[in-house]
């Protein structure tokens, strides 16, 4: 090759001198090579001359003044030997690739690189990435010494790839690389920049170098007519945006761009994340397994230069949940059984650890956080500090420990890092084996270590020596140590945890909870709960009769079947709560005046005919039912229904701080346990406490019928909780009853779903189950396509009992039909079951009533059965019978021509019942639960008659 074909700007005496190769190292050089003499940091090429002529250099290229030939060799300078290397190593490879993407910035250029790659090997394309992780191929991955190669080695590199048809190449660009010309001669289709902060000031000594550095990509070796990509909320857009603008450049911007990529919606879903992106004015959803919010940058970069890359942005889209994260860049390793979380991540610069620390923080909510990690030595020793005050911020346990500490003493490193970090946090521990060992130990479920600092990297350097060491190889082995340890239940793991109960055989089988020793069945675990009435240690040995395979219990000895602590529900409470944060269920949590237990019934026997559910039995809606009830939530649940009560304020605040609902629900609001409370408005704000606890991103389902609408939906709003509105009356709500068509047996409901219309075949249409059935559809829309659901999905469902069920017994030889609405009653409540009463089609003269006291509503109580009395005025009903103090205002308040009879206990009620009713007769029964009504019914209709 005649050095004149390459180099113009010389004299014309010497264009005809011929070269075989290049080389800036004496000891590569060949005969008849150029040696090009760089002054760098470290050592100065112009002292290995003489070195090189001896291997053979025919031409030296160096900053000396002299030119021209000496003993034969050919003597040319230049003000910036290591430019010129790069132009003529990239002038030499006529055959390069055709679409070259440089990525630059502080960090995520290797992830960028990475998710780029993957994007266009998944759509088979021919695909190269060139940095910190190597020289990827689809089926090869070759090491390499810097994040930028040297011009003659890259370009070598380049021209390989050009005889494999590989046409596609993003490379990463160093600060280091840029300033010191290795890309100059290369010109890139598409240029990105991620981000800029404080990093390798050790070389470039200001920040505003370090800029400059990285600002020479885009100003000088981008092609015309070229691409920029990059985000809009970094400082830095300014400058690129005007080096775009004076270059006509086409640049693509993250956040509020057309061209570009904005996050309209996102949700974390455990380790996955679920958004909706909008680009070129048209919407699309995605769902990733890549960790961190910061990943979706740069997958958004890699997709935008994807599209560069003639791939349509449709099919982009649908490759990018198939894009996995990058070797040591947040990278979830190997899985633990207590659902803690090993997390890698290459993160030694103080803006990289915020970013990588700040995202877990806000992906794993209420976790605690865990970090391993040191700084280099022989780096810029300013960040030391920043990184232990970053560290101190996010984290719960610090395990400090060596990084590469190079030349450095690692010791005086740890000293400038701790500085910053509470002494309570910090466990020193200068082998980083060690370390990564000790904090992999201590995790209990549900914890997220971070080891940081080293990556993907494979040596650890002391300076004197470099050991062989990988942060993944450590990894694995010790989790494969802690798994041997923990269980595959993950409650037992929890119960361990909690109570500091070692001794309790990991492999024990557990079922159910229970806090009753008689519904104790095999492998069940007991909480021996003390209660005002009945102490649960008492009953100890009943449950392990029962087959009880673990108890929890007080004032009793240790053993390997049970668990002895102080406060046995104080226990179970924090178990459930612990279990809650730790499973992907979706919580529904149900309060309310009226309805709670009915639409929590309705609710969970449907979403068990399309999908695994657990919900509480019967009301366990207190501090003992709820903390149970969740603790019997199956790791395999999409979701969990539960329902909450209250006697007074304070109490839903308390319960919903345990399920943390993802969403919420308040049936409605009435005067039921008014007796604690000044006014209805307080028992609404008592209610509204659910509010307080739905998770992020959450949802709160209202009755747009209730009063009390507006003020909870105020308050959901400043809380940004998404509300969504069921309505009976109401047209204006989000789910509404359109109409209702009578088909033979069955009943057609039309119910509007956010303006779309479906029906649904149920069998009753009394109020109350018409409300619960619009309050579970709202519910089950946040979650499912409610217009694909089996239309007869309600159709057998049966009312709960004591709630409007109506069965037929046999009395003296004549049939009686009791309508059961026995389970407790309020004004609510009862206006509705006489409504319901009211509109049976049945002859009037069949229907009889028996009403009892409507209790805790203290002040207010003679005003509301007053008012109950006018309410049943304006109805057809007519034998209305009273047992109890209060209901007899009520009575009296009745048109006489209504008044049935004052029962004095339940012997007058069976002797109504035996000589008063007819055959075929209906009789409804309502009454709050201490009057006794409720355990009269049932014995009615287990034919118990003799018992009463």
């Amino acid at each position: 090759m005649l050095i004149g074909s390459f180099l113009k700007n010389i004299k014309k005496e010497v264009r005809n001198h011929r070269f075989a190769g290049l080389s800036f190292n004496s000891a590569d050089c060949k005969k008849d090579y150029i040696f090009f003499a760089i002054k760098g940091t470290k050592s100065d090429g112009n002292k290995f001359i003489d070195h090189a002529i001896i291997k053979g250099a025919k031409i030296i290229i160096s900053e000396q003044k002299f030119e021209g030939i000496k003993n034969k060799v050919l003597f040319l300078r230049s003000k910036n030997v290591r430019k010129l290397l790069s132009e003529l190593s990239y002038k030499i490879t006529k055959n390069k690739p055709k679409n070259l993407i440089a990525v630059t910035g502080t960090n995520g250029k290797s992830s960028i690189a990475d998710f780029y790659f993957q994007l266009l090997n998944l759509s088979n394309k021919k695909v190269a990435s060139i940095g910190t992780l190597g020289i990827r191929t689809k089926n090869n991955l070759k090491n390499v010494s810097n994040t930028t190669l040297d011009p003659i080695g890259l370009s070598k590199i380049l021209n390989d790839l050009k005889k494999q048809r590989i046409d596609n190449v993003i490379l990463e660009a160093s600060s280091h690389g840029l300033k010191q010309n290795r890309l100059d001669g290369l010109k890139f289709n598409t240029a990105i920049f991620t981000n800029l902060s404080h990093d390798h000031l050790d070389y470039h000594k200001t920040f505003n170098d370090y800029l400059k550095s990285k600002l020479y990509l885009f100003e000088k070796l981008l092609k015309p007519r070229g691409s920029i990509i990059t985000d809009s909320q970094i400082p830095e857009y300014k400058n690129l945006k005007k080096i775009s603008l004076n270059n006509k450049f086409n640049l693509q911007v993250l956040s509020k761009s057309n061209n570009g990529i904005d996050i309209y919606s996102h949700k974390f879903k455990d380790d996955k994340q679920i958004i909706e992106i909008t680009h070129n004015q048209k919407n699309y959803k995605l769902q990733t397994d890549l960790i961190g919010r910061i990943q979706l940058k740069n997958l958004f970069m890699a997709m935008l230069a994807a599209k560069k890359s003639n791939l349509k942005f449709d099919k982009i889209v649908k490759l990018a949940s198939s894009v996995k994260s990058v070797s040591g860049r947040f990278e979830k390793i190997g899985t633990l059984k207590n659902k803690s979380k090993v997390i890698l991540d290459y993160a030694h610069t103080p803006d990289a650890l915020n970013a990588c620390l700040s995202n877990l923080k806000e992906q794993f909510e209420n976790k605690r956080i865990f970090i391993v990690f040191g700084c280099g030595g022989n780096r810029d020793k300013d960040k030391r500090p920043m990184m232990g005050k970053i560290a101190n911020q996010y984290c719960d346990r610090v395990y400090l420990t060596d990084d590469n500490p190079r030349n450095e003493n690692p010791q005086k490193i740890r000293l400038a890092i701790k500085k910053t970090i509470d002494k309570s946090k910090i466990f020193e521990i200068a082998s980083r084996s060690k370390a990564i060992h000790k904090a992999i130990s201590d995790l209990n479920t549900g914890d997220i270590l971070v080891i940081a600092g080293k990556g993907h990297e494979q040596m650890q350097d002391y300076g004197k020596f470099v050991n062989k060491f990988s942060d993944r190889l450590e990894i694995l082995h010790n989790i494969k140590l802690k798994n041997k340890i923990l269980s595959t239940n993950l409650k037992i793991n929890i119960l361990k945890e909690i109570s500091n109960s070692p001794q309790i055989n990991s492999n024990i089988k557990i079922n159910n909870a229970s806090i009753n020793s008689k519904t104790i069945n095999k492998n069940d675990i007991f909480f021996a709960i003390k209660g005002n009435n009945k102490d649960g240690n008492s009953y100890v040995n009943e449950a392990f009769q029962n087959g009880a395979s673990l108890i929890i219990a007080n004032n009793q000895k240790k053993s390997k079947k049970k668990i002895i602590v102080d406060n046995t529900l104080q226990l179970l409470t924090e178990a459930s709560l612990k279990l809650r944060e730790n499973l992907s269920s979706k919580i529904i949590s149900i309060t309310g005046s009226c309805g709670k237990t009915s639409l929590k019934e309705l609710l969970g026997k449907t979403l068990s005919k399309i999908s695994n559910v657990t919900y509480s039995p019967k009301s366990f809606n207190n501090k003992f039912g709820v903390p149970l009830s969740l603790f019997n939530l199956r790791e395999n649940d999409e979701f969990g229904v539960f329902e909450i009560g209250m006697d007074k304020k304070g109490e839903i605040d308390y319960l919903s701080k345990i399920i943390k609902p993802d969403v919420g629900v308040i049936t409605n609001i009435s005067y039921a346990h008014i007796k604690n409370f000044k006014n209805i408005h307080q028992v609404a704000l008592a209610k509204s406490e659910i509010i307080n606890n739905i998770k992020i991103n959450g949802f709160l389902v209202l009755n747009k019928d209730d009063k009390f609408y507006n003020l909870h939906k105020k308050i959901a709003k400043k809380k940004k909780i998404n509300i969504l509105s069921f309505g009976l009356k109401n047209k204006s709500a989000d789910i509404f009853l359109k109409k209702i068509v009578k088909e033979k047996s069955k009943y057609k409901i039309f119910v509007n779903i956010n303006k779309k219309q479906t029906y649904f075949y149920v069998r009753s249409i009394f109020e109350n189950n018409l409300k619960n059935l619009l309050a579970a559809i709202a519910i089950i829309s946040i979650y499912k396509d409610t217009r694909k659901l089996d239309k007869n999905i309600f159709f057998d469902y049966e009312i709960t009992k004591g709630r409007g069920d109506i069965i037929k017994i046999r009395l003296n030889k004549k049939s009686i039909f009791i309508v059961d609405e026995s389970y407790n009653s309020n004004p609510l409540s009862l206006k509705s079951a006489i409504k319901n009463f009211d509109e049976l089609k049945i002859d009037n003269t069949k229907k009889k009533l028996i009403l009892g006291d409507m209790l805790e509503l203290g002040n207010y109580s003679k005003k509301l059965h007053l008012e109950i009395g006018k309410d049943i005025n304006k109805t057809s009903l007519k034998n209305i019978n009273v047992m109890g103090k209060h209901i007899l205002y009520t009575y009296k308040n009745l048109d006489k021509h209504r008044r049935g009879v004052t029962l004095k206990d339940n012997s007058k009620i069976i002797d109504l019942i035996k000589n008063d009713l007819n055959n075929n007769d209906y009789l409804m029964i309502k009454g709050s639960n201490s009057t006794g009504l409720n355990n009269l019914v049932k014995k009615l209709k287990t034919g118990k008659f003799n018992a009463l």
